[in-house]
């Protein structure tokens, strides 16, 4: 049961940061039909979350421990990544009270953090399930 709540966890938590980068906290938008180097931070965040969305549902419907636990592993290791994307990997707006800094960066980091925690306690949980499966 509990593996199952941070299954959908880390599912609602992939949704949140692919939906709210490009709506409620996204980048700033273009400038005269340019874009900044945050919009393509924001691109890169958009596909990493989408991508981690799909890692959450395999998570939740499939059903062996040691897949699930795999997929856990793969899910805190690119949200880990995730986090160092606006402003580390891609360059943001260089006035800092830009949205880009103000809204999107700490959305980002702020989430992709939550959601490795989550799946470093889905995989502790796993080796613990596994662990006993195994010496029974």
């Amino acid at each position: 049961m509990k593996r199952t709540i941070l299954g959908l966890a880390q599912g609602v938590a992939a949704l949140v940061l692919t939906i709210g980068a490009f709506t409620f906290f996204k980048a700033c938008g273009g400038m005269d039909g340019k874009f900044m180097a945050c919009h393509w931070a924001q691109n890169a965040v958009v596909l990493v979350g989408i991508v981690l969305t799909v890692l959450a549902l395999a998570r939740i419907v499939l059903r062996d421990d040691n897949i699930r636990t795999g997929l856990s592993i793969g899910i805190f290791a690119l949200s880990a990544a995730a986090a160092f994307i606006p402003g580390t990997a891609i360059n943001l707006c260089m006035m800092k009270d830009m949205a880009c800094h103000t809204a999107f960066k700490p959305a980002v980091i702020v989430i992709s953090v939550l959601l490795a925690v989550l799946s470093l306690a889905d995989v502790i949980a796993g080796f613990v399930l596994i662990g006993k499966k195994r010496s029974q």
